[in-house]
């Protein structure tokens, strides 16, 4: 029997819905996008109800399902949790608990409640969730109600919410027909089979939510410090793809160790990040930034090269919802683009908890009085925290074989560092590259951690302060080995280790036997007798090579391991092109011959850096465009814009001689020229790969990010393709200088709305510069084209770390752009044979190689293959490797009911130095 009803002519919840549910055994439901709120008027009935299966809708990524479809087993369950958390993140449920308050969470509870109780009684209480890619955004709603004496079936406008049922204007059919009936059973079978159930993660959110309460104030946080209720609803938790289990363990490592020492105005965390590119770094250690900022009075600086400033502090502001504030041009640009100019008289006048400085106001200071002043007030502040990313640049000059054994010859950065230590508590330096040239190099970074911090290296006379010999280093490299346990106790007791994991327990239980507490650090030879007889049964069984202050204050994880263990999902990168470099023409032969011989002109003359003497070459080579800008840049004595940082023999190219003018002009109209004959080849290029295909779909059709190092080069490349393509092309780079390309039009944009449309699929060509190319969502953009290749090759890789990223396994196509000749292609080839050799006995391309290829090459110094063979064959005859840690975890984040009100860290984290 057909009956109609209308919220006009009465209630839909009491008329139709509560007598239909009362006394129900089963209950299936298409409910378009479910709301818990149905909750609050039908939960008595719902939990009665022997079978409730309720199916709803959400939007994702088709790419992803697919991927998703074609997984098995284990991995299939893997990657629908993954899914199922970007679906939930885009509920924003956080937002809406804190909107609707204490009725939303507990129709939260009574909603965990029911799907924890599920299985249990002969009960079963399911939701599914079903892609709209599969049959587009289910608005049809209905559902089936069987009762004691018949099936009914029902097709309505109401959604699942409170309002719709009791005060929206609604219409409902019921029919009982049998053939009615199976026809509205069949409709929600169909989209049942292609829902994915709720996932536990999705389970634990709503337990977690229905249970949440807010900390209006620090001062209850402060006396009880943990990480997770100031870090369970930042961006990376609730917009992205939350923190990760090794991400968690360094943090919650960190943050225990500065805690340790609250009492200590000179002591606090030190460790040495290690891990592989694309593992988050920066947002472990911003996280740390956070809880240490929020924690206590001093401020945090940053130290990092100048390419990085910019993505630290959208990072940090992104991921973490923290404010700071970067050097830039003579004062402090917080994260919303407000200079601040510096004062006269107190440059360190940052406007925020956290500042970032680039490590080239420290090598430059001495041609800078600005930055030399700026150097001066900087170590003469206290701080909290300080965080020093790509550490590997700091380094002593005496690395050769004949001198590595002798005291430091210490370089501008290793000494601006060591008296840093000295002025923070908590330190933390990071570089995925520590050792390149000798292990020493990463003996020198924990001698800067141990600045006032014993824990590190221990006291003078510490046997880990002999670095006069390879003895400690062929120890850890498990080349010699210490048997007898009153030899590793000399070593283990100065310092005392810290009981950090599973593996250093031992410790603690040794430091109760003698009295010491966890801020002791020294033990005698004496006190070996008076351990009890099964901590020496432990020590014995314990190698100087497991625990070490290598392996203690170095941490270490490899993405390849996560990645077996299945810590982490597989996302391959796949490579187009390599075999089909880009066909020089003879006019652009000759650009590249004048940019060589201006290249070696400098470098007759000055001494700086190699990098600074071939950034023409590398312009020119990345675009014509930026060469040309370049050029006229160079003519007029205009300061540069120097991606990469300056060493610390930096010094100026100005004023030029006359034979340097004189290339540069005849470079300008050659360049001027070639451009009124013809396109940039490169340009021609992308182009043409745009138009490939990879896996049924063209490279545009799945949404292209190109790469470049130079702003001129990005721009010029959009002006050329919107002349080709009819699409809209964003440029996103640092702050204002942002574009969309639409429309016959330029038009400055923000940046959060550049990435809003390609998450919406409105925007599929994105060019970046890599310095403002973090924290996209890349899910809609799944192509990678590098339209320069970097001179260091670990940048290339650095490059993939920012796509080879997310919760999905996916395969991902990546195109390197280069010419068939000139300095570009020589390294290439160089290097790009023997990369994997490289990587596996290096971790990654050492700065060095490159640094070394620069300078023989500006001096007319062939390299080969075989150069490489040579420096490989240095290295293998003295391998140097620190063990991997092993991350273990006990805390469960993603249940965190307790949170601080982020507002009030915020305003913490605003104040200023």
């Amino acid at each position: 029997m057909l009956q109609r009803y209308s919220s006009r002519r009465g209630s839909l919840y009491t008329d139709f819905l509560q007598q239909r549910l009362t006394g129900a055994q089963r209950y299936d439901r298409i409910a378009g996008y479910f709301q818990s709120s149905l909750l609050e008027l039908a939960a008595e009935e719902l939990a009665a109800i022997a079978r409730v299966r309720i199916v709803c809708n959400t939007e994702v990524n088709a790419e992803d399902v697919k991927t998703v479809r074609m997984a098995t087993g284990p991995r299939r369950r893997e990657l629908e949790e993954s899914l199922l958390r970007l679906a939930w993140n885009a509920g924003q449920f956080t937002h809406l608990v804190d909107v609707h308050g204490r009725a939303a969470q507990e129709r939260l509870k009574i909603l965990y409640q029911l799907l924890t109780a599920s299985g249990r009684d002969g009960r079963l209480f399911e939701i599914r969730i079903v892609p709209d890619a599969e049959f587009g955004f289910v608005h049809g709603k209905g559902g089936v109600i069987e009762g004691p004496s018949r099936a009914t079936s029902f097709i309505g406008s109401a959604n699942d919410s409170a309002r719709a049922w009791t005060r929206n204007y609604e219409l409902v059919w019921e029919d009982d027909h049998p053939e009615s009936v199976l026809w509205m059973q069949q409709e929600f079978d169909a989209l049942w089979e292609k829902g994915f159930p709720l996932s536990e993660f999705i389970v634990k959110q709503i337990g977690r939510l229905s249970r949440r309460t807010v900390l209006d104030h620090i001062g209850p946080w402060q006396e009880n410090p943990q990480p997770e209720p100031l870090l369970a609803e930042v961006p990376t938790t609730t917009e992205l793809f939350g923190f990760w289990d090794h991400q968690k363990y360094f943090i919650n490592l960190a943050f225990k160790e500065h805690l340790k020492y609250r009492q200590d105005s000179r002591r606090g965390a030190r460790f040495l990040l290690g891990d592989g590119v694309g593992l988050g770094k920066t947002l472990q250690l911003g996280a740390l930034a956070k809880l240490i900022g929020t924690l206590d009075d001093l401020p945090i600086l940053i130290v990092a090269p100048k390419p990085l400033l910019a993505q630290w502090q959208e990072e940090l502001l992104l991921k973490l919802a923290v404010p700071s504030a970067r050097w830039e041009n003579g004062g402090w640009l917080t994260e919303r683009d407000e200079f601040h100019p510096a004062l006269p008289d107190r440059l360190t006048n940052c406007p925020r908890k956290i500042g970032i400085v680039s490590t080239s106001v420290i090598t430059s200071a001495p041609l800078s009085r600005r930055n030399q002043e700026l150097t001066e007030q900087l170590l003469a502040k206290r701080y909290a925290c300080v965080i020093w990313d790509e550490a590997h640049k700091i380094r002593r000059a005496n690395l050769a074989p004949g001198n590595v054994y002798k005291p430091p010859e210490k370089k501008r950065l290793y000494r601006f560092a060591e008296q840093l230590a000295a002025q923070t508590k908590t330190m933390l330096l990071a570089t995925a590259t520590p050792v390149q040239l000798h292990p020493m190099e990463l003996w020198d970074l924990l001698a800067i951690l141990s600045v006032h911090n014993p824990q590190v290296l221990g006291s003078p006379n510490s046997f880990w302060r002999r670095a006069d010999s390879p003895e400690i280093f062929d120890i850890v490299a498990g080349r010699e080995d210490v048997g007898q346990l009153y030899d590793k106790w000399q070593y283990w007791r100065n310092p005392l280790a810290a009981p950090l994991d599973a593996a250093t327990e031992v410790f603690d239980w040794i430091r109760g036997d003698l009295g010491l507490a966890l801020t002791d650090d020294l033990a005698t030879n004496a006190d070996l007798d008076r351990l009890d007889p099964s901590r020496s049964f432990d020590l014995d069984f314990l190698t100087l090579r497991e625990v070490n202050p290598f392996t203690q204050w170095v941490i270490k994880r490899s993405r390849e391991r996560l990645e077996n263990e299945g810590k982490l999902v597989r996302i391959e990168m796949v490579a187009f092109g390599d075999g089909q470099p880009i066909l020089c023409s003879h006019s652009m032969e000759q650009a590249f011959e004048l940019a060589e011989d201006f290249a070696k002109a400098l470098h007759q003359r000055i001494k700086a850096g190699g990098f600074i003497k071939t950034l023409l070459q590398r312009r020119v080579g990345s675009s014509l465009a930026a060469g040309l800008k370049t050029t006229r840049k160079m003519l007029a004595g205009r300061l540069l814009e120097v991606e990469d940082d300056p060493d610390d023999d930096a010094q100026s190219i100005y004023p030029l001689t006359d034979e340097e003018k004189a290339l540069l002009q005849r470079l300008e109209e050659h360049l001027v020229r070639h451009l009124e004959r013809e396109e940039d080849p490169k340009f021609e290029r992308v182009r043409e790969i745009l138009a490939l295909d990879f896996e049924g779909l063209s490279w545009l059709e799945r949404g292209v990010l190109i790469f470049t190092q130079f702003y001129d080069s990005a721009y010029a490349l959009a002006e050329y393709l919107v002349k080709h393509l009819d699409q809209p092309i964003g440029l996103y780079t640092n702050s204002s200088a942002s574009k969309l390309f639409a429309d016959g039009k330029i038009q400055s944009i923000n940046r959060e709305l550049l990435k809003e449309k390609v998450v919406q699929g409105r925007l599929k060509l994105l060019i970046g510069t890599d310095a403002a190319s973090t924290g996209l969502n890349l899910q809609k953009l799944g192509c990678l084209i590098n339209l320069d290749l970097p001179w260091n090759p670990t940048l290339l890789e650095q490059r993939k770390g920012r796509v080879q990223r997310g919760t999905l396994a996916k395969r991902i196509p990546f195109y390197n752009m280069r010419y068939d000749k000139g300095a570009e292609l020589k390294l290439f080839e160089t290097l790009s044979g023997r990369i994997q050799e490289i990587t596996a006995i290096f971790g990654t391309i050492p700065d060095f190689i490159v640094d070394q290829w620069v300078t023989d090459m500006l001096n007319d110094k062939q390299w080969d293959e075989n150069t490489v063979l040579t420096v490989i064959a240095d290295r293998e005859r003295n391998p140097f490797s620190v063990k991997e840690t092993t991350e273990s975890l006990d805390a469960d984040w993603d249940a965190t009911a307790e949170v601080l009100n982020q507002a009030d860290a915020l305003r913490v984290l605003l104040a200023t130095w």
